[in-house]
């Protein structure tokens, strides 16, 4: 029902179907039938809808996310649920206040299978971005920017603070500070890295012969 809704609906403007809680490409293979389900009973009522409506996925789960190269064949764009993805990833439960230590959203794990994550669906020419409280934290922007991503979904709070902090540096410069941070020990060890890469160039602009 809810398909068929969204496909009749695509036919008054741009719209984009997601599937979420994607865990295989069998999810993948089964979410796609059933569009084109519902499509052939469209077609067939003569009911408009786009054709072209673009397909996508959530990536909330660990195992989607280690074969996305796989999952990027399958489907026209990702959106990567950061919130979900670190809770998995790291087995923990983030509603429960006794064990919020070990939910960990800038843990180098985590960062590195983003940029796995990234580099499939850029390699595939399709889109990616990345939802969830991460996109939002102005520090890990470095980070995702420099991993590949160029398309962040935050709450509209955030935008000028994450555009001010990468606006201290240039392309190269994010990519060279993302892999130094994947291949650092711990969450600790990434956030003060940040912190002091971000400190540096505050100074720098503070300094008289920049003002």
């Amino acid at each position: 029902t809810q398909l068929r809704a969204a496909l009749r609906a695509s036919a008054f403007g741009p719209m984009q179907i997601m599937f979420p809680m994607v865990g295989t490409i069998d999810d993948v293979r089964a979410g796609n039938a059933a569009v084109e389900q519902v499509k052939a009973e469209l077609r067939a009522e003569g009911i408009p809808f786009d054709e072209k409506i673009n397909i996508g996925i959530m990536i909330e789960i660990p195992s989607i996310a280690m074969i996305a190269d796989l999952a990027a064949k399958e489907t026209d764009f990702a959106s990567v649920g950061t919130n979900d993805l670190t809770q998995y990833l790291h087995a923990v439960d983030r509603m429960n206040p006794k064990i919020t230590s070990y939910y960990q959203s800038s843990s180098p794990a985590m960062f590195r299978i983003l940029g796995k994550i990234f580099k499939e669906y850029n390699d595939a020419g399709k889109a990616v971005s990345v939802c969830g409280e991460l996109a939002g934290e102005p520090l890990a922007a470095i980070v995702l920017f420099g991993l590949g991503l160029r398309k962040f979904s935050m709450n509209a709070s955030n935008i000028a603070h994450v555009k001010r902090t990468l606006s201290f540096f240039t392309l190269e410069e994010t990519e060279e500070i993302a892999q130094h941070v994947i291949n650092l020990e711990t969450q600790a060890d990434v956030e003060a890295y940040l912190k002091a890469e971000v400190a540096k160039r505050e100074q720098k602009l503070a300094a008289p012969d920049n003002k």
